[in-house]
């Protein structure tokens, strides 16, 4: 098109104005610099919540199974065999839960202690998070394994430290006696999970058989947790899974647990968005300087277009192309900048974490097509709306 070689000799000829030159500089700067940013700010903030996902997802199971009502049920309402045969599943574990006091010596913390069986390693990569010991303590030997900072809380910092437990004994428990209905027990610590600080102080493990036992709950289970694979439709599966256990069960993925903090992750991310908006806006600002003081300069070159016959849309073609151009060659360079400096960081980890028992090396990124592609959408629409208004209103103001 004819105003698009306008526009490029304008901004590439070497005969223009040293001054124009500069502001043209300058304004390729003030837009690529803000997308480059963006872009490695949301590569950062992707990176964060799939790291924040993957340590979770060895506590938290794709899919779990609880009663519809009350805190546990009997074992045999549910054959955990069919639940296996279902398409999509990996693996899928029972559990209990009970609230129950530990104690070392005068130090005591109350939990919520979790019984598990040698199964539960299949449908959750709890073991890869045990930093001393084993998970077999817990499953197998009936020992207790606690995250690091519940373990220090009580006074337990070696393997085989003596751990008393104090837990309610639902079937014992009397208003005229109420310590007849306390149940004491005694175990080792098997092992220590070092994760980040949410698990570590919050995290207990033993056998299912101990803590039946220890609350007086035999045959009954808290819950089930199920591992589904990597190529499966979770969602299908969560519909399988309760078209088999029936309406006194709900059936919810990790997602529906999560549910608050994935919208609170949500909102955060588009927060940064119109925050990138807003920059967009204010390094577009610098492109009508320069797409001004073009229009000025070009003053007579304009008046002799308008007398060789050229209208007023081509006149106005020219100037919006001009804009139009630093916004795509500044968004371009913006956008590999980022892409380069997101992907280095993601393969070759520049920027460490602070020392200081960080669980990663180096800043998480994960770099995104479809955030990259709206980064450089944003910054390119604001840009050539920018470059419209501006020019349609200089030439309206100089009668050209």
């Amino acid at each position: 098109m004819l105003w698009s070689k306008f526009a490029r000799r304008y901004m590439f000829s070497p005969k223009s104005h040293s001054v124009i030159n500069i502001i043209v500089a300058v304004s390729l700067v003030a837009v690529a610099v803000p997308t480059a940013a963006l872009v490695v700010l949301l590569a950062v903030f992707n990176g964060l919540n799939a790291t924040i996902e993957r340590l979770y997802s060895s506590v938290d199971a794709d899919i779990e199974i609880l009663a519809e009502r009350g805190q546990t049920f009997a074992e045999e309402s549910i054959d955990l065999d069919v639940l296996r045969d279902i398409e999509g599943i990996v693996a899928v574990a029972p559990y209990i839960e009970q609230s129950v006091m530990l104690s070392v010596g005068d130090r005591h913390a109350a939990v919520t202690l979790r019984g598990i069986d040698s199964l539960y390693t299949d449908a959750l990569p709890i073991a890869s998070l045990v930093g001393r010991g084993s998970i077999e303590a817990a499953t197998l030997d009936g020992d207790i394994v606690l995250g690091y900072g519940l373990a220090a809380d009580i006074g337990a910092y070696n393997l085989g430290s003596e751990i008393s437990l104090y837990a309610l004994n639902r079937k014992q428990l009397s208003t005229l006696l109420p310590m007849s209905g306390l149940s004491r027990a005694k175990a080792q610590l098997g092992g220590i999970i070092d994760s980040n600080a949410d698990i570590d102080a919050t995290l207990a493990l033993t056998s299912i058989d101990r803590l039946q036992r220890l609350a007086n709950y035999p045959d009954h289970l808290s819950g089930i947790v199920v591992s589904v694979a990597d190529d499966s439709d979770t969602k299908a599966v969560c519909r399988a899974l309760k078209g088999c256990v029936g309406e006194d069960f709900k059936v919810r993925t990790r997602e529906e647990k999560n549910a608050s903090m994935n919208a609170i992750l949500r909102m955060e991310k588009v927060a940064v968005l119109l925050i990138g908006a807003l920059i967009a806006i204010v390094a577009a600002l610098s492109i009508v300087g320069s797409v001004v003081m073009l229009l000025t300069d070009k003053g007579r070159d304009i008046m002799t277009l308008r007398s060789m016959g050229a209208d007023r849309s081509l006149i106005r073609n020219i100037f919006v192309g001009e804009g139009i151009l630093l916004t795509m060659l500044g968004t371009a360079v913006g956008a590999v900048v980022g892409i380069g400096l997101s992907l280095g960081q993601e393969h070759f980890g520049w920027v460490g974490m602070p020392e200081g028992g960080a669980i990663i090396e180096s800043y998480p990124v994960e770099l995104r097509a479809g955030d990259t592609a709206l980064v450089v959408a944003i910054f390119l629409v604001i840009g050539i709306l920018v470059s419209r208004l501006t020019v349609a209103h200089t030439l309206r103001k100089k009668r050209l």
